[in-house]
Parts: C-alpha cells; sequence; structure tokens
C-alpha cells in the first residue's frame, strides 16, 4: 500500500513501516535480549561451577605427603625436608 510514513511518501505496511522494514527494530531487540539472557545464564553457570570447588591438584594433598614427592624429586635436600618435617609434625 502507498502513502505516508512518517518521513514523507513511501511503502507503508501493516507493520507500520517501509515494505516489512518496520519489523527489523522488534526484530533486532528480540535477538539482543535472547543474546543478553543467554550470556547472563552462561555466566551464571560458570560462577556456580567456580564457587562448587573442584577437585584439587594431584600435589594439594598433605604437606608432608608433597614434602617427601619434592625430596624423591631432588627439588629439596633431606635437610630441608628434615625441617620441614619437624615444622609440620609440632
Amino acid at each position: 500500500m502507498f502513502g505516508w510514513c512518517g518521513h514523507g511518501l513511501g511503502w507503508a505496511s501493516w507493520w507500520g513501516g517501509w515494505g516489512g522494514v518496520g519489523l527489523l527494530g522488534p526484530i533486532l531487540s528480540l535477538i539482543f535480549t535472547v543474546g543478553l539472557l543467554a550470556a547472563l545464564g552462561l555466566a551464571i553457570a560458570w560462577l556456580a561451577r567456580q564457587v562448587a570447588g573442584r577437585p584439587r591438584p594431584a600435589g594439594a594433598g598433605d604437606p608432608l605427603e608433597l614434602a617427601q614427592r619434592r625430596l624423591a624429586a631432588g627439588e629439596i635436600t633431606l635437610a630441608e625436608y628434615e625441617e620441614i618435617r619437624a615444622r609440620l609434625v609440632r
């Protein structure tokens, strides 16, 4: 239907714009809103996984056991191991 469309003479439609262009705004708004909600949901899921706590890494157990592993790997000397053990056993 040809008629006045706010900014002058143009193609009017039932949707209030120039030949369906009037639907572009609501469609883009819907896409933006759905994207924003999806991003918010992903952020909440990520945060929940971070807060829930993950299992400890393999080396994050008992401090004395960690010192024994370091001694076996040659990272510390026997004297350093004995000092660590003395502090931990108290």
